[in-house]
């Protein structure tokens, strides 16, 4: 027998990765999970306003070329980037909050970004 898990689900990408993101973000507790692309527009976020769009803006220029998980030391703001290929894509997941749940919660969220995504196309 088959339980689905998931409380809220939408055969839109936009809304799916929404969903996916803020399930992430309030299981473990952080502040914001955004997905953008290289040229730093926003794809979707468990934030809402124009948090999400700067975070979405300045994920991409923060990211090292060549690395794939970037964490960056900020005084008062803990932020984890990782970049991550979509097809032939490049994203940047920004997670906002706790580096040890945001490290946790980036590996969480890729594996779905990308799922929903590639069952999109």
């Amino acid at each position: 027998m088959y339980v689905e898990r998931r409380r809220k689900r939408s055969s839109f990408a936009g809304l799916a990765l929404q969903y996916w993101l803020n399930s992430i973000a309030q299981k473990k507790h952080l502040f914001a999970l955004v997905v953008s692309d290289s040229a730093g527009l926003l794809i979707a976020s468990s934030l809402h306003g124009p948090e999400a769009e700067e975070l979405a803006a300045v994920a991409p220029l923060l990211a090292r070329p060549g690395e794939n998980g970037v964490q960056l030391e900020h005084p008062e703001i803990p932020v984890v980037i990782h970049k991550l290929q979509v097809d032939r894509s490049s994203l940047y997941l920004c997670a906002v909050g706790d580096r040890a749940r945001g490290r946790e919660s980036i590996r969480l969220a890729a594996s779905g970004v990308r799922r929903i995504l590639t069952a999109q196309a």
